[in-house]
Order: structure tokens, then C-alpha cells, then sequence
């Protein structure tokens, strides 16, 4: 093989990979979207470093893999929330422009009577490109009896009927584990509760 030819094979590599470079930063940071919501790094806890994986982005719209890993973080984080269910996830959308949207996997224990109650919750906060990266885990078990039997504990339906509106939006404006049901039109907002 002569020096031109490999020259040329080692250029068209080059360009190869720049261009698959350029692609993938664009469909990470999102940046032919418009996308301004970038979100930090995780700070976890010595106990989720330790272990690894969970400093990653996710699928914010997996709704599966969030409460898988959401359920396995909190077992880490905190005994009293191993065995815990997870629920279906809740998307909480930011109020303050430039924060980002939120999503919270809340994990419930079966209560002895029947019934499931709240002992914690996780969160998630999502970026450009539907990328979710883990928040915080908080255990509220010890709320006993008088946890919520649900996230929000306040039903979509409840904070309509009270807001006088058919599409009340679940918002945050400090932490997506205490939301607000909001009337967008209005401006007008009931807590959600726990």
C-alpha cells in the first residue's frame, strides 16, 4: 500500500470521527432543540459513589428504568427504604425559568391493614434531550401511619375541582418533593401536599 493511499485511509478516518463527534454532542446537549436547561452533576451521597452507576443520565421518559434505579438508590441511601415499591413515577414541572424539570418515584410500603402508604420518595431532574439525573432520596417513614397514601397527596382531580380549572399542572418552585397543583392560566396554586 503506498503513502497517499494510507494518508488517505488515516484522513478519512479523521473526518469520520469528527463527524460522528460533532453528532453526538449535538443529540447530548441538545443544542438543535433549543435546550437551555442544563442539568448539574449529581452530588451523591458516600453511599451511592461508592457503589457507582448512579452518576449517569437516564431516559426521562422510561418510566420503568427511573423507578428501578430510583428504588435502588434509596435502598442504599437508606435501610428502612430496602424492600420498598416503587410507584409509578410523577413529572413536576419547574415554575422558575432555567430550573429544570423534575420527575419523583414515589416508594410505598404495604401497610398491615391493607393498603399502601408513602416512605419515600426519589427525584430525578431532567435536562436537554429528556436526560434524567438523580437528585435526592428522602425516607419519610417515619411518618408512620400519617404518611400520604400517595404522591401527590393531593389528586389531579381534587386540586382541579378547588382551582376551578379541567388541566391543573403539578409544579415546584424549591423542591419537587413539596409540589403545587397550578392553574396556568390563573396563576393560582393549592399545595399538593407530601
Amino acid at each position: 500500500m503506498s503513502r497517499r493511499a494510507i494518508a488517505l485511509a488515516a484522513a478519512a478516518v479523521v473526518v469520520f470521527f469528527s463527524v460522528i463527534l460533532v453528532t453526538l454532542t449535538h443529540v447530548i446537549t441538545g443544542s438543535g432543540t433549543g435546550c437551555t436547561i442544563e442539568v448539574q452533576a449529581p452530588s451523591l451521597p458516600a453511599s451511592l459513589r461508592s457503589v457507582g452507576g448512579f452518576d449517569q443520565s437516564y431516559d426521562a421518559n422510561n418510566a420503568g428504568e427511573l423507578a428501578q434505579v430510583g428504588s435502588s438508590a434509596a435502598a442504599l441511601v437508606s435501610p428502612d427504604l430496602d424492600g420498598a415499591n416503587p410507584i409509578d413515577p410523577v413529572r413536576v414541572n419547574a415554575v422558575a425559568a432555567g430550573q429544570p424539570d423534575a420527575v419523583v418515584v414515589p416508594l410505598a410500603a404495604q401497610e398491615p391493614a391493607g393498603g399502601n402508604r408513602i416512605v419515600g420518595l426519589v427525584s430525578f431532574y431532567v435536562g436537554c434531550g429528556a436526560r434524567a439525573y438523580l437528585g435526592s432520596v428522602v425516607d419519610i417513614s417515619v411518618l408512620g401511619s400519617v404518611a400520604p397514601a400517595s404522591f401527590p397527596a393531593l389528586s389531579e382531580s381534587a386540586a382541579a375541582a378547588e382551582l376551578g380549572t379541567s388541566t391543573p399542572v403539578l409544579t415546584y418552585t424549591t423542591s419537587p418533593f413539596m409540589p403545587e397543583w397550578r392553574d396556568t392560566q390563573s396563576g393560582a396554586a393549592v399545595t399538593a401536599g407530601e
